[in-house]
C-alpha cells in the first residue's frame, strides 16, 4: 500500500513514498519528482497518464547528472540497468546496459548511468529496474544479454503508435 499507482490516466493510489516518482503525462511530457515535491492529486489533475515510484531520478531539474541519488547504497555500484530519458513531449530514449558478465559488460554505476543520459541530451531521466529485470525486446526478440537469462515474471513499458 505504499507509493504511487497511475495506469492509463487512473490514479489508483498516491500514498506517501520515499522513492522518486516518474510521471508520464497524457500530452507526452515526462517529469520526475523527489518524494518531497510529488503531489498525487496535483499530477492527476494535470493529466498524469502513467506513474512509477522506484527510480531514482537521474537528472536534476536543469537536466544535469545527479551527484547523489535517492536509493540504497548497494544499488550505486556497477550493475545491469535500464532507464528512460526524455527530450520533449513524445520524444524519449530507452537505455539498457548489460552487466555482471565477465568479458562482455560490467554494467554501469548510478553516476555513470546518470551522466550517460545527460550526454545523450535528455532533460529528464529515470532509472527503471535493473539486474535480471534489465531486458530489452524489439518485435518479440530479446536484443540484449540479460544476466541469468532475465526474470521470468516482469513488468514492461511498451512503445507503440497511439490508435485514434
Amino acid at each position: 500500500n505504499h507509493g504511487v499507482v497511475i495506469r492509463n490516466g487512473i490514479l489508483y493510489r498516491a500514498n506517501h513514498t520515499e522513492a522518486d516518482v516518474c510521471i508520464l503525462y497524457y500530452n507526452g511530457t515526462m517529469v520526475t519528482y523527489s518524494p518531497n515535491t510529488f503531489d498525487g492529486d496535483v499530477v492527476a489533475a494535470n493529466g498524469a497518464w502513467q506513474g512509477w515510484a522506484f527510480g531514482p531520478r537521474l537528472l536534476d531539474d536543469n537536466g544535469k547528472a545527479m551527484k547523489t541519488f535517492n536509493t540504497a547504497d548497494n544499488l550505486l555500484g556497477r550493475h545491469p540497468r535500464s532507464g528512460v530519458g526524455y527530450y520533449e513531449p513524445g520524444h524519449y530514449c530507452f537505455v539498457l546496459v548489460d552487466g555482471r558478465k565477465t568479458g562482455y559488460s560490467r554494467g554501469l554505476s548510478m553516476k555513470e548511468f546518470s551522466q550517460l543520459f545527460q550526454d545523450l541530451g535528455c532533460v529528464a531521466a529515470y532509472n527503471l529496474d535493473g539486474g535480471k529485470s534489465a531486458v530489452m525486446t524489439y518485435h518479440d526478440k530479446v536484443v540484449n544479454q540479460p544476466v541469468g537469462g532475465g526474470r521470468s515474471v516482469s513488468d514492461c513499458l511498451i512503445i507503440t503508435e497511439v490508435k485514434k
